[in-house]
């Protein structure tokens, strides 16, 4: 198992993607141990904001706060968007994850680089069974692609006191997550329906077999990582729960909790081109390093999705919503 730091390793941490659905869970976790500096978009109240495509102004917040550990969650992360506007993906994913690395190799001080990359760069390897970290990456999306050439470009970085950690992580949801992804999708549409709006629930392709975590599994698991010793060498830890299952069992779950009767209609702007059957992972090198594992049972996560989606419609203060 992995060492643990010492507090004063923990003292400052730089968190890109603050403002979105894993970076407002992780820095809280995080604050509780370190001196954490938000990194979040243009309308992050009590945030610091800057464009990852802006170099100049990373290295200035970089410069500033001298982080220990950054863990770099902001990116392009929606897989159809990344379809329909490849050249902003590229710039976010690549370009972006570039221009921070940079600014962080500049200080000349040392720095664990803690990269959320994505099991979406196994691709078509997943037709063939389980991937390992080992198993050689064949991306089918435009997401993928760009994330796998960050990696690279990381590994190429690493060294000199720049110590990096790559993590290929799975599907997870929660409470909070927008309706870009497939959970809060469907519960999006049922609480619609149980406010009295439209009953169809619209779906895309329900065969597609994937591996879901509760977020607040994956903030332990980033945790986790932050508070041990940097590595000597770049490595890479798939992150997931070990357990596949259908899309179709996912909206089954959701409509037995619907309080009102709805019907499903399959949707052809939901469907992918390069939809693979089945993304399971290998994950027992990161439960061997850090002894981490999910524990949150998977139908309590898909409830507090929906309820969070009733709470958001029947609130007038959206900012009231828990998190």
């Amino acid at each position: 198992m992995a060492a643990a730091s010492s507090e004063e390793d923990l003292d400052r941490i730089l968190v890109t993607g603050a403002s979105g659905f894993v970076g407002r869970h992780l820095v809280r976790r995080l604050a509780t141990e370190a001196s954490v500096t938000a990194l979040g978009g243009p309308d992050a109240p009590g945030q610091v904001t800057a464009d990852l495509l802006d170099e100049q102004a990373l290295m200035r917040i970089v410069s500033k706060t001298r982080p220990r550990t950054i863990v770099h969650l902001a990116a392009a992360s929606s897989v159809a968007d990344a379809g329909r506007a490849p050249g902003a993906t590229w710039d976010v994913n690549l370009i972006g994850t570039r221009n921070l690395a940079r600014a962080a190799r500049r200080t000349g001080e040392p720095v664990h680089f803690i990269f959320a990359s994505t099991a979406e760069v196994y691709g078509r390897a997943f037709l063939d069974g389980p991937c390992s970290e080992d198993t050689p990456a064949q991306p089918a999306s435009t997401y993928g692609k760009s994330k796998l050439a960050a990696e690279h470009l990381l590994e190429d970085l690493a060294g000199d006191g720049f110590s990096l950690t790559l993590l290929r992580l799975f599907n997870h949801t929660g409470a909070g997550q927008d309706e870009r992804f497939v959970v809060p999708a469907f519960a999006a549409q049922i609480a619609a329906a149980e406010a009295g709006g439209n009953s169809v629930i619209r779906v895309g392709n329900l065969e597609a077999k994937r591996d879901f975590s509760d977020v607040q599994d994956i903030v332990a698991a980033y945790f986790a990582i932050a508070r041990t010793d940097p590595p000597p060498v770049p490595v890479r830890y798939n992150v997931g729960s070990g357990s596949v299952r259908s899309i179709r069992s996912i909206l089954d779950l959701l409509v037995e909790q619907a309080r009102v009767p709805v019907r499903v209609v399959s949707d052809p702007a939901r469907l992918r081109a390069s939809d693979i059957p089945a993304a399971q992972g290998d994950f027992s090198r990161i439960r061997d390093a850090f002894d981490w594992r999910t524990t949150i049972p998977f139908e309590r996560t898909a409830v507090s999705v929906l309820d969070y989606q009733r709470l958001r419609l029947a609130s007038s203060d959206s900012a009231s919503l828990p998190e």
